[in-house]
């Protein structure tokens, strides 16, 4: 059985506290783009999703894993964004494609992504 310490307990749960907000910013933003200013809604989930990303990284960094930036978790910050971003970008777009309703193919985009963007935070990009 695998054991999990407290410490990725608690981080976990920052996450998921960080995650709600970034999530918050991306259906507000999508909705705010795509019914207030009727910009295409591929577009507008890119626009929305790159500038969450931008986000994400200040919090994780301070709040989520209480450490200091340095070049190579920048670096690698940016590499596993880039992934994440063309997966995301892939799977929202199935999701239109397949005439889900843009914020429900957004939900299914984040609950699949949700767990594995944790690890890879935990144990690659924030790894000292």
């Amino acid at each position: 059985m695998i054991k999990i310490s407290r410490e990725t307990i608690l981080q976990l749960i920052r996450y998921a506290y960080i995650s709600l907000i970034g999530y918050s910013f991306v259906f507000s933003g999508l909705y705010l783009l795509v019914d207030i200013l009727h910009i295409n809604k591929s577009v507008a989930f890119m626009i929305i999703y790159g500038l969450s990303y931008l986000l994400l990284y200040f919090l994780q960094l301070k709040f989520l894993f209480k450490t200091s930036h340095t070049k190579n978790k920048l670096i690698r910050f940016c590499i596993s964004i880039f992934a994440f971003y063309v997966l995301a970008n892939l799977l929202f777009n199935i999701g239109v494609y397949l005439e889900l309703n843009y914020l429900i193919s957004t939900l299914v985009t984040i609950v699949l992504l949700f767990p594995i963007r944790f690890l890879v935070s935990k144990f690659v990009v924030f790894k000292s």
